[in-house]
């Protein structure tokens, strides 16, 4: 397996994994990705400024997430507290096909995104996900974050929705 920059090529992939995954959420009754979020625009978006990258197993898509270190609005205000306050970077849309679940690509690409942040100067990295989304919770706790709090997603299509947050030291 490898982790690259996502390209437009890996677009339809990336499409359908989001499309199983939200599926799969929804057979399990969670609201998360429900709402028409994420969609193609929005990955096209990710992969157009280069923000966007994709676990590979013979040039076939496993699993992708969003990376980046601009600050994130629904990061301003915590229910609970962060651990750093220096620079952070933040992953969103991490998503790995459903029917890979359990290998440990999730793992994979979370250690990525925070060897690129400490690379990067970056003092920690932070993501968030749904508290009923289990397998994320668990990929992320798994991949040495630590729950620090409740956010409310600001803006696009999931405004308001309380998400778990999740932080991780990176600094050396």
């Amino acid at each position: 397996m490898e982790i690259v920059a996502a390209r437009s090529g890996h677009l339809e992939e990336m499409t359908a994994i989001v499309e199983r995954a939200k599926a799969a959420m929804a057979a399990r009754g969670l609201d998360q990705w429900q709402r028409g979020y994420p969609n193609r625009a929005v990955l096209e978006s990710d992969v157009g400024a280069g923000a966007s990258y994709a676990a590979l197993d013979e040039g076939r898509v496993l699993g992708f997430f969003r990376y980046c270190h601009e600050l994130e609005a629904s990061y301003e205000s915590i229910d609970g507290a962060w651990l750093a306050s220096g620079p952070y970077a933040t992953i969103h849309r991490c998503a790995v096909d459903p029917m890979l679940h359990g290998r440990g690509i999730a793992g994979e690409l979370l250690a990525f995104a925070c060897e690129k942040a400490r690379g990067e100067g970056m003092a920690s990295v932070r993501i968030d996900t749904h508290a009923d989304n289990a397998s994320m919770c668990r990929a992320v706790e798994k991949a040495g974050f630590e729950p620090c709090g409740i956010i409310r997603i600001k803006g696009g299509l999931e405004d308001g929705s309380p998400r778990l947050a999740f932080e991780r030291i990176v600094a050396a």
